[in-house]
């Protein structure tokens, strides 16, 4: 049993100072934009995420409506939103874990600004360091509750049947 045990608190580890000053710095830059006037450029346009993940962007891109809403372009992927308050919108490390050298694990509150409950998103961010820069890998959050690779992967199937004439 303790041979199970003491794997899986490995698995789990704090990130080193340097770590999580560097992740802790990430997040500051990824969520900047929230502060002020709703920018115009899309989470799914800016350069934040794994290969793997721009490349499932890019192929949705290449298959998503263009006239049309799909399951992914209504809202914003990193607020869980579509609307916040420039003023008041706060990105908070709840905790910190690292499952690899190269991969952490963040549980995120994300304040719209509003007040109140109803303006407080929970998601869990993964961060994957990529020729030495930190970019999100994953992120699971109630409008991704399978992970945002799963709903880029279910809504690239949506979209190439609906344009395929086929229902989703």
């Amino acid at each position: 049993m303790l041979a199970m045990i003491v794997p899986l608190l490995l698995a789990a580890a704090a990130p080193s100072a340097g770590d999580r000053v560097e992740l802790e710095t990430r997040v500051v830059e990824i969520f900047q934009s929230y502060r002020g006037p709703p920018n115009a450029v899309a989470a799914w346009d800016n350069p934040i995420y794994s290969a793997e993940v721009a490349a499932l962007i890019a192929r949705w891109k290449a298959v998503m409506p263009q006239d049309e809403v799909d399951a992914l372009n209504d809202g914003d992927w990193l607020c869980q939103c579509q609307d916040w308050d420039g003023d008041g919108f706060q990105a908070t490390i709840v905790s910190m874990a690292m499952s690899d050298e190269d991969t952490a694990v963040a549980e995120l509150s994300v304040e719209l600004g509003f007040g109140g409950p109803d303006s407080i998103r929970g998601e869990q961010v993964t961060f994957r360091r990529e020729q030495g820069v930190w970019t999100i890998d994953e992120i699971v959050a109630e409008a991704f509750p399978n992970g945002l690779k799963q709903a880029l992967r279910d809504t690239i199937a949506e979209d190439e049947a609906l344009a395929a004439g086929k229902p989703g």
